[in-house]
């Protein structure tokens, strides 16, 4: 057994059984070692950075540890940017990365990878001698999961062809974790109690950190509080189908929930970082003490807003806190008032209808019922995915996630692959803009040979909808960010799929259908008004106070 086979049996023990990358010199060995194990499957993608990214989400999907392996030098330069998207979504993953030989005289590919990794803000672990290894491996899985963070495994070509020739004993790292904190101590408990019972308009906030289990727990610690209930971004559509629903809170609340944050006066959060975004750069609960339950340390979890925190899991703690309401015999209105429900029904104003491209509002309200059970959608970044995020209404089983850890645009596609891997018992749905597809266009051809089911909706503007939005507005030339849009069913055919050119917004509900049920590679090219300003970026840069109205107070077509 050489260095590369022992490492890549490593991983395996470790529970990893999908591995994403790109075969080059300096990774060739591991990479055949993976392909020759039986169980595990390779994704080879046509980009380093894709890889990784595919890598990332098929371990937020799995919940495990995403697994990539790139070759030296520019292979792995070429994976910075989702590199660093894995650190900003304290995601856990590992790297394997070839690299070559102290003292080699051929540098042409040479660069400081420690520093590199490093400069990332990613975690460094490289065996210093064969011997060693599998304890390498090991620490590398472990900081992966306890620090929810990528790390980068450097393999030297001095030390992954040599022989491994110590007896096979590898125990993984879960056998090491730390045992977590899940339910807080009664006092925590009748801490939290008692600030609930003393107010009188509360808001639980549920995060990613809270499962679907979590949130029954949390709705019926709501009913029993008088609590209205809201989600971060990341955990859109947690709550779908509860008349006190208000959805996501912060940046992409709706015009209701705005209102109604604003006045509450006890905020309670489960598994969910009150950061600038749920915050509304602090401005959404204006009035409101805050406290914050997670299963992370004090120093792990993010807050804008001072307040106290408790740690424990979402699901124990939000039981707890219910049952210790109930042995109080409490049972309040709270927030759930007539004044409340006036709000909820208020509609809070029309938009105007572009006449230069789809509605994007329309668009979205019309693929909601459209949306299949247990759908999974994946959501880009860019200006256009307020629409989604504000307008968008999941079935009570789907799910939406959201490529934005740093805010680069490009990610989608490729997270829509790990994805997909992860879960293709599920339905698969893209929404990405023409400008961050065209980054990674060549993953198409990575749906199609791997047979996976993906459709993607094209938010397709013509441009860069943000730099068009923000230069217009700074007096600049916007045709600088603009541009013919390419043939995107043409080019989903040249690959081996399908697709459909939409002509209004009616057809989004059949080109869905269709690209569902026919399964592989299925591109809905929206040509969307460029001239429509999302919500957020018309209060950002215009000035304007224009939120949505809550989804279902808008009659669904």
């Amino acid at each position: 057994m050489k260095v590369y086979e022992a490492v890549a049996a490593a991983v395996v023990a470790e529970g990893c059984d999908s591995i994403f990358g790109l075969v080059g010199d300096a990774n060739m060995g591991v990479w055949a070692a993976f392909g020759g194990m039986p169980g595990v499957t390779l994704y080879a993608a046509r980009h380093e950075a894709a890889a990784v990214t595919m890598a990332e989400a098929h371990g937020r999907v799995t919940g495990g540890v995403g697994v990539a392996t790139v070759t030296r030098g520019p292979g792995l330069t070429h994976t910075a940017t989702s590199l660093v998207a894995a650190v900003k979504g304290h995601s856990p993953l590992v790297l394997i990365a070839g690299d070559i030989a102290p003292g080699s005289k051929n540098r042409h590919q040479d660069i400081d990878q420690r520093k590199f990794a490093e400069a990332c803000n990613a975690r460094f672990q490289q065996p210093s001698r064969p011997d060693t290894v599998l304890e390498d491996v090991r620490e590398a899985f472990y900081i992966a999961r306890t620090h929810r963070c990528p790390v980068v495994l450097n393999l030297p070509a001095d030390i992954d062809e040599r022989p491994y020739d110590r007896p096979w004993n590898y125990v993984p790292s879960t056998a090491f974790l730390p045992q977590q904190v899940t339910s807080p101590d009664a006092a925590a408990i009748a801490t939290l109690a008692d600030a609930l019972m003393a107010s009188e308009r509360p808001v639980i906030i549920a995060g990613r950190g809270a499962d679907r289990d979590a949130a029954k727990a949390i709705e019926q610690l709501a009913d029993r509080a008088g609590a209205l209930l809201a989600t971060t971004l990341l955990a859109k559509g947690l709550f779908t189908g509860h008349p006190y629903d208000l959805g996501i809170a912060g940046g992409f609340a709706n015009a209701p929930a705005e209102r109604l944050m604003a006045d509450a006066d006890f905020v309670l959060s489960f598994g969910a970082d009150l950061g600038y975004h749920t915050a509304d750069g602090g401005k959404m609960f204006p009035k409101a003490e805050i406290a914050r339950v997670d299963i992370r340390s004090s120093a792990e979890s993010i807050s804008l807003l001072p307040g106290r925190f408790v740690q424990g899991d979402a699901h124990a703690t939000a039981l707890a806190l219910a049952h210790e309401l109930e042995l109080r015999q409490v049972q309040r209105s709270g927030y759930r008032t007539s004044e409340t429900d006036e709000v909820l029904a208020t509609d809070f104003g029309a938009f105007e209808t572009p006449t230069d491209g789809l509605d994007p509002r329309l668009l979205m309200r019309r693929m909601s019922p459209a949306l299949p059970d247990k759908v999974l959608v994946t959501c880009g970044i860019g200006h256009f995915f307020a629409f989604p995020a504000m307008y968008v209404e999941l079935p009570p089983d789907g799910d939406m996630q959201f490529s934005h850890h740093f805010g680069a645009i490009g990610q989608g596609l490729p997270y829509a692959i790990g994805s997909c891997v992860a879960a293709r018992n599920r339905p698969h749905v893209l929404i990405e803009g023409d400008g961050s597809l065209l980054q990674h266009l060549q993953e198409l051809e990575t749906v199609v040979r791997e047979g996976l089911q993906l459709t993607v909706l094209v938010w397709n503007d013509a441009g860069y909808g943000a730099e068009v939005h923000k230069m217009r507005q700074k007096g600049l030339n916007p045709a600088f960010a603009q541009w013919t849009s390419p043939d995107f069913v043409g080019v989903a055919r040249a690959f081996g799929g399908d697709g459909i050119v939409l002509d209004n917004e009616q057809q989004i509900k059949d080109a869905l259908a269709t690209g569902l049920s026919r399964g592989g590679l299925y591109v809905i090219d929206a040509r969307v008004s460029p001239s429509t300003i999302s919500d957020p970026y018309r209060r950002q840069h215009l000035g304007e106070d224009n939120r949505a109205p809550l989804l279902r107070s808008v009659a669904q077509p």
